[in-house]
């Protein structure tokens, strides 16, 4: 790493911005390392126990934002306060988008919880990356609140010196950061003593607990910083004072980021500085450091939307200082609003959307009752990806900052360092352990030897599912004995089929979820006896819901094409006079394939008709999808189960496996038809993925449909994840309300094709 780096700072202004060393080294990581972000929304965050909650998943690039078709599947988990999984899921993605829901199981606990959602490509990396939602659930049926413990509040304060080095006798800013048990911001007055116990000034937050105070430290002097919150008196040690290095300082005007440089017992020597922006190169500079002191200018314009990132190197090429700078969006607003402010229940409302962006956006709309039961706000796209996929640590009101002052942001950067990577990476890149799942869903299995357990490297197997729709993946079993085969064809419950011609191969599907998990302070919930109206009217809405809706399945027809497609040769027995031995089936209509006999055992050899020759190679026999490995066993079967036989005579290739010609059987239900397999497979369950499912709304246009005695108890009235606006043009939507007076909020979330996220809300009443 030293030598890279000496050879990078080894450089002069006379460098464009991208050929720089620097930024050469800096692109080729980025390049090598492909982050994806992922941002969900969801209906909303309060849910109560029984009932389904909706969600889109958008999946972009790291740096641009943009929509990207690198994954097919997003792993969708909800977990508890204590990292405990409640349940999980898969989400097919297409294009960078998809949509599912989740049933919240009606046995669970009440409490807060989190959603967290990532890729297999993401489980290369830290779990920090991933996608994390706190939500709320409540159990209508269980007593809440003689479970709530209400605690002392536990308080935690931490200090920044700007870039990261607090240095004897230079000028500083000292950010510091204030919080509960629970992650927020307190409001507190402090004090700063030296080690004499004299008062040198006085300091309070600004906003959630964060703020900045500016002093000269001595390495000659102790502080000490005195917090007095509520009744609760905290002393605080500041960090250490150093006698040498480097103090970065940041200041924001007139377009301008000005960096300044002072150091203190360091030689005047030449200074690197480099600026990116989500792991995009922006700005790279060099300088001198002249009598302690030199100076960067970055524009604005240099700059993407959202958080920057810049790093000092030294002469020896080692990164010194590091800031986070924040450049706000243009507008990100979308122009939501309804047709009416106020309306009874029942009635049509429209909804009309319109995009600042120029960009064809898709979107997600939800429109749901507000209520005084949400625990969390909503987090929006906007100011995740800009704000929160970038920064460590929880963010309070995250939304707050992208129309905050100048001030208040710089207060965050200062306070919540965040890196995706760290500079040694750049010369020893990460090795990549999960292939991204490009195409279809990956299922990675170990293969291991029944008696010794060591893995089996170069042995054959097969994962299979008996079904309507034949299909099959196979391959060969790496050199740690792993094999990775794709099954796009999953979708939903399955019962997989494990197999391998070697008898003493031990074939265990590896769980597709990520096993490491970030701490996160979850609070306990703070309803009251004060909410039971509220609860006892969500859980009756739930209720209702459930037992009057009709919500539509769209679950796609079972496609009945093999994933060999078409056969050359299919024979439909019914249409022939049928035998009660398959070798006599087999010999008296299905000409390609010659049956013989070796010994005691079957041989199948089919003809290439094209050529008009016999295939040397094996042939693969299926019975509905599944392997049959001994030909004794199908030649026993009862030809009266098969309704249909595919030949396929020539060359195939299953994953890395070939075979001369397939010979596959399928029963009238798919289901085997009671096989009896000479050496039993391995039969697991398997859920696939998430299978398609539409919400329900209901229409009110006749009267007959308004006077319905039916109740409508729906809280959540609208819910639509495949809205289109094409550029600027306006867009409408519409629904109806439920029988549920109140104040109801519409969300629209989304994603130009250009990689700005966009945002809008607004809210009608609903009366009776």
């Amino acid at each position: 790493m030293r030598t890279l780096l000496l050879y990078l700072t080894a450089c002069t202004i006379t460098f464009s911005q991208q050929k720089h060393p620097l930024a050469v080294a800096f692109n080729n990581y980025s390049y090598q390392n492909l982050q994806e972000k992922i941002f969900i929304h969801t209906d909303k965050n309060f849910w109560v126990a029984g009932e389904t909650s909706w969600f889109k998943i958008y999946l972009v690039h790291g740096q641009s934002h943009e929509p990207v078709n690198s994954s097919r599947v997003a792993y969708v988990e909800l977990i508890g306060s204590e990292n405990q999984i409640i349940l999980q899921t898969k989400v097919e993605l297409t294009n960078g988008f998809g949509n599912g829901y989740i049933n919240i199981p009606p046995s669970i606990s009440s409490g807060n919880y989190y959603l967290r959602a990532y890729t297999r490509w993401m489980q290369n990396y830290s779990a920090e990356f991933y996608y994390h939602q706190s939500v709320t659930i409540v159990n209508t049926f269980r007593r809440l609140f003689d479970d709530v413990v209400h605690k002392s509040p536990d308080i935690d304060i931490q200090f920044f010196p700007e870039g990261g080095q607090w240095i004897d006798g230079i000028p500083h800013k000292l950010a510091f950061r204030a919080i509960d048990q629970n992650g927020t911001g307190i409001d507190f007055k402090g004090a700063l003593i030296n080690s004499k116990g004299d008062t040198l000034l006085h300091f309070s937050p600004q906003k959630f607990g964060i703020g900045f105070l500016e002093m000269i430290p001595s390495t000659n002097e102790d502080y000490t910083a005195i917090i007095r919150h509520q009744s609760k008196v905290i002393r605080t040690k500041l960090p250490p004072v150093k006698t040498t290095g480097f103090a970065l300082q940041v200041a924001d005007s007139l377009g301008l980021f000005q960096v300044t440089i002072k150091a203190k017992g360091i030689y005047d020597q030449p200074l690197s500085l480099l600026a990116h922006t989500r792991h995009h190169v922006k700005a790279v500079f060099t300088n001198r450091l002249n009598n302690g002191i030199s100076e960067f200018k970055i524009a604005h314009s240099e700059l993407e939307a959202g958080i920057s990132h810049i790093t000092l190197f030294d002469a020896l090429g080692q990164p010194v200082c590091d800031r986070l700078i924040f450049k706000k969006p243009d507008s990100t607003a979308l122009q939501v609003s309804t047709d009416k402010a106020q309306t009874s229940t029942r009635k049509k409302i429209v909804i009309n959307m319109q995009s600042p962006n120029a960009h064809v956006s898709n979107l997600s709309v939800s429109v749901t009752r507000h209520d005084s039961l949400s625990q969390f706000l909503q987090p929006d796209i906007v100011s995740y990806l800009l704000l929160t996929s970038d920064l460590k640590g929880t963010i309070e009101s995250p939304h707050y900052y992208i129309t905050a002052s100048a001030k208040a942001i710089d207060n965050l950067m200062l306070t919540h360092g965040w890196s995706r990577f760290t500079w040694p990476d750049v010369a020893e890149p990460i090795p990549v352990q999960y292939l991204p799942e490009y195409r279809s869903h990956l299922i990675e299995a170990t293969v291991t030897d029944k008696q010794t357990h060591a893995p089996l490297p170069g042995v054959i197997a097969y994962v299979g599912a008996a079904n309507k729709k034949i299909e099959l993946a196979g391959g060969i079993t790496n050199k740690n004995g792993l094999l990775l085969v794709e099954a796009n064809y999953l979708k939903g419950p399955h019962k997989l089929i494990l197999q391998s011609p070697y008898a003493q191969a031990k074939i265990e599907v590896k769980s597709p979820f990520a096993s490491d998990f970030v701490k996160l302070h979850l609070p306990a919930i703070t309803l009251t006896e004060k909410n039971a109206t509220a609860l006892i009217n969500r859980s009756i809405s739930m209720q209702v819901t459930d037992a009057f809706a009709k919500p539509v399945d769209t679950v796609l027809k079972q496609d009945s094409s093999a994933f060999y497609g078409t056969a050359p040769e299919t024979y439909l027995l019914d249409n022939y006079t049928r035998f009660p031995i398959m070798e006599e089936v087999m010999r008296e209509y299905v000409k390609s394939v010659w049956v013989r006999k070796k010994g005691d055992q079957f041989v199948f050899k089919l003809v290439d008709r094209n050529k008009g020759n016999l295939l040397d190679g094996e042939s693969l026999v299926l019975l509905d999808g599944v392997p049959v490995l001994n030909l004794n066993d199908i030649m026993a079967f009862d030809p009266l189960k098969i309704k249909q036989l595919d030949i396929i005579p020539g060359r195939y290739f299953v994953g890395s496996l070939a075979f001369d010609g397939i010979v596959s059987y399928r029963t009238y239900k798919g289901d085997l038809g009671g096989f009896a397999f000479s050496t039993e497979p391995v039969m697991i369950d398997y859920e696939g993925l998430q299978r398609t499912k539409e919400f329900y709304s209901p229409r009110y246009e006749t009267v007959s449909e308004i006077n319905s005695r039916i109740p409508d108890g729906r809280h959540l009235l609208y819910w639509n994840p495949y809205v289109q606006i094409n550029g600027s043009k306006a867009t409408q939507l519409e629904f109806y309300t439920s029988d549920q007076p109140g104040t109801y909020q519409v969300i629209v979330q989304g994603l130009a094709v250009n990689g700005t996220p966009l945002f809008g809300e607004t809210t009608f009443q609903v009366v009776r």
